[in-house]
């Protein structure tokens, strides 16, 4: 079954992978996988949300794979002291 997802939400992903990249290239996480592991997420559900946010956008309305976990959002704001309302809302710096 395919979702929708809103505009908000995608803004939202991108910019957890945003930082989830900014993490990996500071050395502080070992990868997406490393991520996924150590908090019992599913690793081939955020490797398809991630490569769904690099279609077109008239593509990428409709997706097989729901977005990104709320716990998720909690993990990478708690482990790498990302902004929360950077990350929600897209105000501020990306960092606390």
């Amino acid at each position: 079954m395919k979702k929708v997802i809103n505009p908000q939400a995608i803004e939202i992903q991108k910019r957890f992978f945003e930082a989830l990249d900014v993490a990996i290239e500071s050395g502080t996480i070992n990868g997406l996988k490393g991520f996924c592991d150590n908090h019992s997420l599913n690793r081939v559900k955020y490797c398809n949300i991630k490569a769904e946010l690099t279609k077109p956008l008239s593509e990428r309305k409709e997706t097989n794979y729901k977005i990104i976990d709320l716990d998720a959002l909690a993990y990478i704001c708690n482990d790498f002291k990302v902004s929360p309302e950077w990350l929600l809302l897209g105000r501020g710096k990306m960092f606390k």
